[in-house]
């Protein structure tokens, strides 16, 4: 007859996994809440009061700042949609999946038949910021595509930049033209209304109404 040997130990206690459930749960509602906490010198985060006798540093109320403008300001974003649906109804808000917030949809413009332009409103991760020019409000053409059109007229239109991935977008603002939020912040509303401003121009410098030289100055157009 063969006998099994059973090692030296304890049994599996559940109410230490139940405590420990318990003490997440405790330490996962104040972080959501943004109570103060206590930070020991290992790095533990633990519950002020219950903890007064261990030394560590406290971390007074707030919450960690998310990666995302309109999770750190929602006012901000509130702000947006009103003074979007009151000057272009047209477009909706949507979301990239790398978490951008954009808007999408039509001007017409009356300096050609049928003119139509699909744009398309993108915030910049760091909006709002006046680091480049066009600020943290980038405005995109789906249609018409302006690279189609530059490769037609063997020529480069003025006033368009590349983004990271070399995909081109309007320049509709010089950097010391939009506010960047320490007093003022340059919206979606206002970077769309200067692409219109933009368009016209380009729509008039494709009719000849306009000069290159006229279009490319920055202290013209």
């Amino acid at each position: 007859m063969k006998h099994i040997q059973i090692p030296t130990g304890y049994l599996y206690n559940t109410t230490d996994e139940d405590e420990a459930a318990k003490k997440r749960r405790e330490i996962k509602e104040k972080l959501l809440r943004g109570e103060i906490v206590r930070v020991t010198k290992e790095g533990t985060v633990k519950d002020a009061e219950k903890s007064k006798n261990e030394g560590g540093i406290i971390v007074p109320e707030g919450k960690l700042a998310s990666f995302y403008w309109y999770e750190n300001d929602p006012e901000l974003l509130e702000d947006e949609k009103q003074v979007m649906r009151r000057y272009f109804p047209q477009f909706q808000l949507d979301k990239l999946k790398d978490g951008r917030l954009y808007w999408t949809g039509v001007f017409k413009t009356d300096l050609r038949p049928g003119g139509e332009w699909h744009l398309q409103a993108i915030y910049e991760h760091n909006h709002p910021n006046n680091s480049s020019w066009g600020g943290s409000v980038k405005i995109y053409s789906i249609l018409p595509d302006l690279e189609e059109i530059s490769k037609e007229l063997k020529e480069p239109i003025p006033h368009l930049l590349a983004d990271s991935k070399g995909n081109v977008y309007l320049c509709t603002a010089r950097k010391e033209d939009v506010r960047d939020g320490k007093e003022m912040v340059t919206s979606a509303a206002s970077s769309l209304s200067w692409a219109a401003k933009w368009i016209a121009a380009f729509e008039l410098w494709m009719e000849g109404n306009i000069s290159t030289a006229e279009f490319s100055n920055h202290n013209k157009i």
